[in-house]
This record gives C-alpha cells, sequence and structure tokens, in this order.
C-alpha cells in the first residue's frame, strides 16, 4: 500500500520549472505555511520573467530583458538556473539534470510548461521561433534591418508578432491553415471581426494555406505555400504553438500523452508525492467534465499552481478538486481582447454589438456568448471591457451543473450558430 505523504514528512519540496506555475506553488508553500527547503530548478538562466511580452514590448523595443521581470514574493527559495531536468527517478526521489547535477526531494511540482514545436518545413536554423526571452531578443535584433516579415501562424503569439511588426512600419505575411486568426483561442466569430481589422491595418493574409517548405535567398528567404505561391521576405517567425515539456520524465512510466497526466487534484497519477500544474499537466478540471484537458494561460497557471501546492501539503493526501476557469486577455491592434470560459463548439452563441451596424465592429466593441443548456460557459469581448467584467463575475459566481449534467462530447458536427440572437443579445445587454 502506498505511504500518503503528510506535511510534516516534507524536509524539502524541488519545484522543476521557473515559470508562473511554478513560482505560484512555490508562494502558494509558504503562504501555507510550509517551513522546509524549497528549491527552485529552472532551464533558462534568467530569474521569473513575464513571458507576454516576449511578443510584445521586447520586439518593439519599448522593454529590454530586465524590463520584464516576474514580481514575486521571494520567500527564502533556493534557485538553480541554467539547469535542464533531463530525468527522473520517483523510486530515489531526484531528479538529475544536464549538468550532471542531482536533485533530491522530498516533494516535487513539475511545472515545465511547453517547448516549442518546430514544424518539418522549419528546418533551417534562421527561422525564428518565439517562445522564451532569448528568442524574442534574437528576432528584435533581425527585425532592425527588416523590410518584410513573414509569420506562419495566426494565433494569439503570431497575431501579437504581426501588431508589433506593423507598429515598426514593416510589411508582414500573415499565414495560417483556418479561415480566420486565433479560431482557436477566440472562436470564430470574433476570429473573423479581428482578421479584418487586421486587414484593416495593412497585414497581407494567407489563409487556408499550409508552408511546403522555407529556404534562404541571398539576404532574404522564399516561402513555399501548398498551392505552389512563392512568398519572399527577410525573416521568417513560426509562432505554431508547442507541446507539453515531458521528455525528461519518459524513463518513468508515467501516462504522458496529452502532458502529464493527474487527479482532479492535480496530483500526478502513480506518483503520490508529485503534483505538476501548467501548461504540462493534464486533468479533469471537474467545473467543465471529467474528461483531462489543460490550462495553458497565463492566469490558469497561476491558480493551478497555487492548487498543485496545496494539494502537496494536504494531510493525509486529502486534497480537493482543482477547479479552473481559463481566462486570458491580449491587447493587440488597439484592441483589448478578454476571453473568460470554454468557448464550447456545440454551444449556442449569442452576439452582442455594442454600436450596431458599424462596419469596424470589433473597434466599436462586442460581446460574444457561448451558452450550454441555457448557461453562459464562455465569453468573448473586443473593446467591451465594462460589459465582460459585468458578465464574467456573474458567470464565475455561478457553479455548473454536476459535471455528469454536462458531459463534454466525444465528436460534435457544425454547431447551429444564430448571427443575431435576439433573446440571448438582451441577456447579455442586460448584464452589461
Amino acid at each position: 500500500m502506498t505511504r500518503r505523504f503528510r506535511r510534516a514528512d516534507y524536509g524539502r519540496i524541488l519545484i522543476v520549472g521557473t515559470g508562473r506555475a511554478g513560482v505560484a506553488a512555490a508562494e502558494e508553500l509558504r503562504r501555507q505555511g510550509f517551513p522546509g527547503d524549497i528549491a527552485m530548478l529552472g532551464a533558462e538562466k534568467e530569474g521569473p520573467y513575464d513571458r507576454p511580452s516576449c511578443s510584445k514590448g521586447i520586439l518593439t523595443g519599448h522593454k529590454r530583458p530586465q524590463d520584464t521581470r516576474m514580481p514575486f514574493h521571494d520567500e527564502d527559495l533556493t534557485w538553480y538556473l541554467g539547469r535542464r531536468a533531463v530525468d527522473l527517478d520517483p523510486e530515489a526521489h531526484r531528479v538529475e539534470t544536464d549538468t550532471g547535477e542531482s536533485f533530491a526531494y522530498d516533494g516535487l511540482v513539475i511545472a515545465t510548461g511547453s517547448s516549442p514545436s518546430m514544424p518539418k518545413w522549419a528546418a533551417d536554423p534562421g527561422v525564428h521561433m518565439l517562445h522564451n526571452l532569448e528568442h524574442a531578443w534574437t528576432l528584435r535584433r533581425s527585425l532592425r534591418d527588416a523590410e518584410r516579415v513573414i509569420i506562419v501562424g495566426g494565433g494569439i503569439t503570431g497575431s501579437e508578432v504581426a501588431s508589433a511588426v506593423r507598429s515598426m512600419a514593416r510589411d508582414c505575411v500573415v499565414i495560417d491553415s483556418k479561415p480566420q486568426v486565433m479560431v482557436r483561442a477566440l472562436g470564430e466569430e470574433v476570429g473573423n471581426y479581428v482578421t479584418d481589422v487586421m486587414r484593416d491595418e495593412g497585414v497581407d493574409f494567407r489563409l487556408g494555406h499550409r508552408v511546403r517548405s522555407a529556404n534562404r535567398f541571398r539576404q532574404g528567404w522564399v516561402v513555399q505555400l501548398d498551392d505552389g505561391e512563392n512568398l519572399t521576405g527577410d525573416v521568417v517567425v513560426a509562432t505554431t504553438g508547442g507541446r507539453p515539456d515531458t521528455a525528461w520524465l519518459e524513463s518513468t512510466g508515467l501516462d504522458l500523452s496529452n502532458g502529464v497526466a493527474c487527479d482532479e487534484s492535480l496530483r500526478v497519477i502513480g506518483l503520490d508525492d508529485v503534483v505538476a500544474c501548467g501548461a504540462v499537466a493534464s486533468w479533469p478540471n471537474l467545473r467543465y467534465g471529467p474528461q483531462p484537458r489543460k490550462a495553458e494561460h497565463w492566469i490558469s497557471s497561476l491558480e493551478q499552481g497555487r492548487g498543485a501546492a496545496r494539494t502537496l501539503l494536504a494531510e493525509d493526501g486529502d486534497a480537493g478538486p482543482v477547479t479552473v476557469i481559463p481566462r486570458f486577455w491580449t491587447e493587440q491592434w488597439g484592441l483589448r481582447i478578454q476571453v473568460c470560459g470554454e468557448l464550447v463548439p456545440d454551444g449556442e452563441v449569442a452576439i452582442s454589438e455594442m454600436k450596431r451596424h458599424r462596419r469596424d465592429t470589433a473597434r466599436a466593441g462586442v460581446v460574444v456568448g457561448y451558452h450550454r443548456d441555457d448557461r453562459l460557459v464562455g465569453l468573448v469581448s473586443v473593446n467591451a471591457a465594462h460589459a465582460f467584467t459585468s458578465l464574467a463575475r456573474a458567470m464565475i459566481a455561478t457553479p455548473l451543473p454536476p459535471m455528469q449534467a454536462v458531459p463534454l462530447p466525444l465528436h460534435t458536427e457544425k454547431p447551429q450558430r444564430e448571427e443575431v440572437a435576439e433573446p440571448a443579445r438582451r441577456r447579455l445587454a442586460s448584464v452589461a
């Protein structure tokens, strides 16, 4: 029978990962009164920093690396930076690093986040990534003399990079396989509105296409698309997402099929004295159902870090579920975009325009609500901060039905969408 660890059993807790989730876990451990040693092990040489700044202030020159340092409560932590974890021995309670060092622990927090996922066509080392501070600073130097920038990936990061590039008066091409930008993050409706704004701001799109190859040509690049078109540019940036950083755990036998598999309390399945949090963790967020899922954004990582710390310190392993409402925001193109909850693909969609009949819907303000069983479960707003705040607070304060009542669909067909859902619009407008 596996022995349940108690708070008194831990002399040293090791946190692998010094991003938002790892730092939040350390802060919560101290807040909960943990008196022992907390060791922070991180692959990057820099201390904790504001990662969203990489695609914003760093690129435009408004921030330097030292300006991105993350404010946190340094409660007597021991830092081991510039050391990448390469192996975990759960029996010996040790983590090995690429420097040949070995770090012992009594309790372990896995918060290694994600690593960049480079597509096959980006084999040339000259293709820029934008995953960390070093990448951002390198790209910033390349943008100084660039005239035309090719961005592959129209997600949040790619669109933020495009906004920075256009603010520097550089030409910009955005390539994405979807028909609009940021569809996964913002949904089709808001993605379409933002795409229109970006097009008006001078972005040259190649939507609905994939890259076949990228090759250097003289001092620049030739990027070939799947339809045979060749695009030329001075700089190529791949913002094609990432994957959970779990390579160092492959020898453990853990379920790593979609990140580190955890129970509803973020305790790693199969290891009683280990928890995971942030983009690396996959767990059943019981607010939305029993299926394992990831919540990768800044606020979610913070809340997961706190929840994982409480689970690790729970007496005799008696920890409650960690439930998180995904939410994030981004500012780009003069738009403040805010998201809360889940944008369910099978839900009823209600669109509320702040100033109806204006062509520039996004700049004028719009709120899009996603409903399931007459309950607001997801919310996206553009330039409608007051309405968003009122609706989001109400949604957060209202508990969802038990998870059995809201099973997630294994497969969904194209949802029935209403461009103007009058009853839903009135609901949204009344709260706003």
